[in-house]
């Protein structure tokens, strides 16, 4: 290539949204089960040993999660004394925050334990909790038709967004 030419390339995400469930436990192994069960990724096949099963080249069998676009482990919390299911939703128009939190709330009651919150990490779109009041007040078979304000404020709820520290909408929501 001659010395005054060259080349840009430019790339593009959608928004990632960093999101937490809080789980009435503090073992990172129980985190984990739920994690394995929603993310995309899903888990290593195992036989009844624990031992990884593999295919004929060699390769990892796995069972798929139940969630696309959803990146997730479990971690302890010690500040908290609880440990959490730390998520990262990569595809959220295709698998809204309101269906991370109810898969993730399904998959713990189903282990014996349950989801007792959920928090966010940085900023969320706005549409991403209007779509979750929606959600949510349409379980309760209400009418949602209401203000954003009470949207919001029926997600932050039915989701546990303010179990461990207030949820404020000036300062996490993000109108794109």
């Amino acid at each position: 290539m001659p010395a005054n030419s060259g080349a840009t390339v430019i790339g593009a995400r959608d928004f990632l949204i960093a999101y937490n469930v809080n789980l009435n436990t503090k073992s990172v192994k129980r985190a984990n089960s739920v994690a394995f069960d929603i993310r995309e990724a899903g888990r290593v096949k195992t036989d009844s040993n624990g031992k990884k099963i593999l295919d004929d080249a060699g390769n990892e069998i796995r069972i798929p999660g139940k969630l696309k676009g959803v990146k997730a482990i479990g971690w302890y919390i010690e500040e908290y004394g609880i440990a959490q299911v730390s998520i990262n939703i990569t595809k959220f128009r295709e698998t809204p925050l309101h269906l991370v939190f109810e898969e993730s709330t399904r998959s713990a009651y189903e282990r014996g334990y349950r989801a007792t919150g959920s928090e966010l990490v940085g900023l969320v779109p706005l549409q991403a909790m209007l779509d979750a009041g929606k959600y949510f007040l349409n379980k309760q078979r209400l009418s949602s038709g209401v203000s954003d304000a009470e949207l919001i404020h029926i997600a932050v709820k039915s989701m546990g967004l303010d179990e461990l520290s207030p949820f404020t909408p000036e300062k996490e929501l993000l109108n794109m």
